[in-house]
């Protein structure tokens, strides 16, 4: 069997794949009358706004997407890939999803071109889906097509459908298939909404919660799967209740957004609001895009968002023993770290990259000159006072920690072990645990934002500082695991366990 072809196979027995023909969509700068006053990550999983850490079709690896929604009301959904070097668009696109409606998709490499392809046979209306193909515009133009086979997905609820419309009528499945019009698609969806009334008579209301993602990292070549669902970020009011976030729609579609009140009221990214890109209506809405009641600054939005998954520490186990085959990779995905930092690549006649920071006048101070650095080699931005597993926090399974033998005295006069510094590089990294420094022999078979590291013990846990003080940094992540017995490949994923940071 096709490599291809097994993935979907597997997605389509997990959610019933569908091919869903691409159009357009619309959106607003003009904001309506949300009533959530916070983001927060929901543990239930179940939110406005979803958080992927991970894909990868590296090597045999496929990535298999599902996303549901479990509300009673309709929703226009934007989805964005960005790569793991330096959160690059590779690919966006919006779903419409009808109430109750699951969407799935299968990401895989297509060997004629060398980058990743979404695949999919749903029935929900998409728009600007095309042949499903990532692209290399705005990646590091010194690089090829890898940039596209890692990264991650952020989904956003941009706003519900309201039942009995015209848009309605046209994305609610009946016997299992959305109608879909263009024509009533372009007319709801196809230019900015500049009031409330007109948003709400083209068939948009406020965004409710109600969306809920899984993921399966599936390599087909060793049959290792791994899988997890995504995080959920919730708009809750001042009693913690779900809430109505604010309309934030523009259209899938070429064009300068108008914004009547600049750019910094609608993204945070550096290198739309400095003007190193220039940013197109698809661009919007992102991560950033206020969208609470209160909130006017995307700066403020990120912050507000970064604060909700920012942690001090990752703790997590680790797997290679021989007899078993084991190889074990740490996944460190920062996935609102462009809101903050970002690498311009340069000119066409340079391509000289350097760091470019958001507006250091307001915000929150989560990646600054003194943590991030460009590593000029791989031209990504690195977190550069993480502390590695050492000495008091690194341990086999029999207590055992490096140095500390039998005796946890030392002698004096003496000095402190120092932590072992390492440089987190790329926005979705990934350290492979005693892989040697190959990527082969990896669990993931990471390439564009790898690292590695070795320790004393085969099997055992850690934990690493993220630096930054009780601030902390943004990550998301678990501890990927593939082992053998005899012909058999298995994959565990674990959570990272993690210290929370202190909200600034």
């Amino acid at each position: 069997m096709k490599k291809s072809m097994l993935a979907m196979s597997v997605a389509a027995a997990i959610g019933g794949l569908g091919f869903a023909g691409g159009a357009l969509a619309v959106q607003d700068n003009t904001v309506t009358a949300a009533t959530a006053v916070d983001l927060v990550v929901n543990p239930g999983g179940i939110g406005h706004q979803l958080l992927f850490p991970y894909f990868s079709t590296q090597g045999d690896n496929a990535t298999l997407i599902n996303v549901v929604n479990t509300d009673t009301v309709g929703k226009v959904v934007k989805f964005r890939f960005r790569g793991a070097g330096n959160s690059d668009d590779l690919f966006d696109f919006q779903v419409l999803m009808s109430p109750g409606d699951v969407w799935t998709a299968a990401v895989t490499k297509d060997a004629t071109t060398g980058k990743s392809k979404l695949t999919t046979a749903d029935k929900s209306c998409t728009l600007g889906l095309g042949d499903g193909s990532f692209a290399t515009l705005r990646t590091d133009p010194k690089k090829d097509a890898g940039e596209t086979l890692e990264g991650y997905l952020e989904v956003i609820n941009m706003a519900d459908i309201i039942d009995g419309s015209d848009l309605y009528k046209t994305t609610k499945h009946s016997a299992g298939v959305a109608t879909c019009s263009l024509t009533v698609l372009d007319a709801a969806l196809g230019t900015d909404i500049a009031t409330e009334a007109a948003g709400t008579a083209r068939g948009l209301t406020n965004p409710t919660t109600g969306l809920v993602g899984d993921w399966i990292l599936l390599n087909q070549a060793n049959t290792a799967a791994w899988s997890g669902s995504a995080t959920a970020l919730e708009a809750r009011d001042s009693s913690n209740v779900p809430a109505m976030g604010r309309v934030v729609f523009w259209p899938q579609k070429f064009g300068t957004p108008t914004l009547v009140n600049g750019v910094d009221s609608a993204t945070a990214d550096p290198l739309f609001t400095e003007g190193v890109v220039a940013y197109q209506l698809y661009d919007l809405p992102d991560l950033s895009t206020p969208y609470l009641s209160g909130v006017s600054l995307a700066a403020d939005q990120a912050d507000q968002t970064t604060a909700q998954i920012a942690v001090q520490s990752v703790t997590n186990e680790f797997v290679t023993a021989d007899g078993i085959a084991a190889v074990t990779d740490w996944l460190f995905s920062q996935p609102t770290r462009r809101y903050h930092v970002a690498v311009n690549y340069g000119t066409s006649t340079a391509y000289t990259a350097a760091l470019v920071f958001r507006d250091g006048s307001t915000g929150t101070d989560y990646y600054n000159t003194g943590n991030t650095t460009l590593l000029a080699s791989q031209r990504q931005a690195c977190l550069n006072n993480t502390s590695a597993p050492h000495r008091n926090s690194l341990f086999d399974r029999e207590e055992t920690t490096p140095g500390l033998a039998d005796n946890p005295f030392v002698p004096s006069p003496n000095t402190p072990e120092a932590a072992q510094v390492v440089y987190l590089c790329g926005e979705a990294n990934v350290y492979s645990i005693n892989a040697g420094g190959t990527a082969d022999a990896s669990a993931l078979g990471a390439k564009v934002a790898r690292g590695d590291i070795t320790v004393a013990y085969a099997d055992g846990w850690g934990t690493w500082g993220m630096g930054n003080g009780s601030t902390g940094i943004p990550v998301l992540g678990a501890a990927f695991v593939r082992a053998s017995n005899g012909a058999v490949n298995y994959g565990f994923a674990f959570p990272h366990k993690t210290v929370a940071a202190v909200a600034p």
